[in-house]
């Protein structure tokens, strides 16, 4: 329908592009609800357009969103490939289409299950290996190489052992997956040791750095071929002051 902008406004119309609009405009309506003035892609009937599926929808700027659809023939191919991968998904998990949204919701309660047991024997095996650490203690001082270990397992099982009675500094390294290096440092407060100084030369041989941290530090570093001379600065550090 063709009409002035002002009667087009006057009827609700939503203007999308502001001044670019002329003196004479076309409403495009779509049902009741509706009500357009066109942008200049416009078909007699949009039963010609044929079946429209929304694929994205993102900001673009201040209050304004941008909807990407597909339309016609694509918009078939679309529905047709999202089926393929909705009925691939359903036999990977060995389950009707109509069952796929509760059995990816047990899988992921079962998940969450699974991550509680492994929380669970973590904690219990670094409790284990803290107890040795703390066995082979010399003079208070824990110095121990552990591969295998995430960075944040190594964190976790040097305070654990730092906490120890008896027990004044705590220094692990080891390369969790064969790539790196990590080091950490715990020490209680009145020990009179600074974390980050005990990992400053280690890191400094592994490729890595380390900031000023006076109670606990974290170190790293890519150069495994030194890995021994960094564990043997340490132990000097740790053991002779030197």
């Amino acid at each position: 329908e063709e009409t002035s902008k002002s009667e087009a406004l006057e009827k609700g119309a939503i203007a999308f592009f502001g001044d670019k609009y002329g003196d004479t405009v076309r409403m495009v309506r779509a049902g009741k609800k509706s009500l357009e003035l066109c942008g200049g892609t416009h078909v007699s009937n949009l039963a010609a357009i044929g079946p429209v599926v929304i694929v994205s929808e993102s900001s673009i700027g201040a209050n304004t969103r941008r909807i990407e659809a597909l339309t016609g023939l694509v918009a078939v191919e679309h529905f047709i490939q999202t089926g393929k991968i909705l009925k691939d998904a359903a036999d990977a998990l060995r389950a009707s289409p109509d069952e796929l949204i509760a059995k990816i919701e047990a899988l992921k309660e079962r998940e969450g299950e699974l991550s509680n047991q492994v929380k669970v024997l973590q904690a219990k095996e670094l409790a284990a290996i803290s107890k040795e650490l703390v066995r082979d203690a010399k003079q208070g001082r824990i110095l121990a190489r552990r591969d295998g270990l995430a960075p944040d397992l190594m964190r976790e099982l040097a305070l654990l052992a730092r906490s120890a009675q008896g027990v004044d500094a705590v220094v692990l390294i080891g390369t969790p997956d064969g790539e790196k290096a990590s080091l950490v440092a715990a020490v209680n407060q009145d020990s009179g040791l600074v974390a980050s100084d005990l990992l400053r030369q280690a890191a400094s041989l592994l490729g890595g750095g380390t900031g000023r941290q006076t109670e606990f530090a974290q170190a790293g570093g890519k150069n495994l071929a030194n890995i021994d001379e960094a564990y043997m600065t340490i132990e000097s550090l740790l053991f002779n002051g030197i």
